[in-house]
């Protein structure tokens, strides 16, 4: 039977699964940053998994109808699909066992076909729990006063919020030294719903990080205003925009002085008669719409020292 399971550990999110999907134990374990695989799912373009879903309901559908080796191109479109995201290893491991046990049934191609929408449906409710429960930004601090103020028992009151199901849970060792609670998916919703509700039970808001705009769940200060989410560069925002946001403000200050230098400059030509009030006035607004787009980076420093040299 193939094995498949998720828990929480501290500040991160654990993942383990038996590769080949039939040998009943954990062989491989994926370890990520805490919520890192839900804000990255809720992240994706549908057009990242829609093809290779409808490739496989294809496939499927030709081995049903005829029971040619329609199944080893299906199996390598869930493969494709299980390395765009962790939570897809799940599909490809359930439709592994199905083909290693000879378990495919009719009804199953259904199955394979509603799922596009389905995961989009979740992709979208959770999304909108996310910023209508979590935000801290955007909502109260008080993540329980939020579920409340948005729920009548398990069910929302706003049919686009994400709703509550249960979910096959179990208790034991997590990590050498702890105990916790132990999931056991048999769908992708399992595991946005186990990934929402321990944020709640947790009381763990999310916020835009201010310098790449995406969610990071705030553990520790809440004044934190930066992400340590992993980028493909492996640089961290909260390393790296504190630097970007003092050598953008220094290059601000330096425009600001050479706008200043010549304003006055050419404000003392007023009362040495080079120029006139109305000529000055003019200037000023050509000087001020060029400061503005060096700020916004259209133009360089250099580039803007040069027009104010030259006006």
């Amino acid at each position: 039977m193939w094995n498949y399971k998720m828990h929480f550990l501290e500040d991160g999110e654990f993942f383990e699964y038996d590769t080949f999907g039939g040998q009943g134990s954990t062989a491989a374990q994926i370890a990520l940053p805490y919520l890192e695989s839900l804000l990255s799912f809720l992240e994706m373009d549908c057009a990242e998994w829609e093809p290779l879903i409808q490739q496989t309901c294809e496939d499927l559908k030709q081995f049903l109808a005829t029971k040619d080796a329609y199944t080893d191109q299906m199996m390598r479109a869930l493969g494709k699909l299980s390395e765009k995201h962790v939570y897809f290893k799940l599909l490809y491991l359930q439709w592994f066992w199905r083909k290693a046990s000879g378990s495919i049934e009719p009804g199953m191609a259904e199955e394979m076909r509603q799922l596009p929408e389905q995961l989009s449906l979740c992709q979208k409710q959770a999304q909108k729990f996310v910023e209508n429960i979590l935000d801290v930004d955007r909502v109260d601090r008080d993540i329980q006063k939020n579920v409340r103020a948005n729920y009548v028992f398990d069910q929302p009151r706003d049919a686009d919020l994400f709703c509550f199901k249960p979910i096959p849970v179990s208790f034991g060792p997590v990590g050498e030294d702890d105990c916790g609670t132990i999931l056991y998916p048999n769908t992708i919703r399992d595991l946005i719903d186990f990934s929402l509700r321990d944020c709640v039970a947790k009381s763990i808001p999310v916020r835009r990080c201010r310098n790449c705009g995406r969610y990071f769940p705030i553990i520790g200060r809440i004044t934190a205003e930066y992400c340590s989410r992993p980028k493909p560069s492996g640089k961290l925002c909260r390393n790296i925009a504190p630097v970007q946001r003092w050598a953008k403000n220094s290059k601000k200050d330096l425009v600001f002085s050479e706008y200043r230098r010549e304003y006055k400059r050419h404000f003392a030509w007023i009362k040495a008669g080079k120029i006139s009030e109305e000529q000055f006035a003019a200037w000023a607004k050509q000087a001020k719409a060029k400061k503005h787009e060096c700020d916004a980076e259209e133009i360089s420093l250099d580039e803007f020292k040069a027009w104010l040299k030259d006006a």
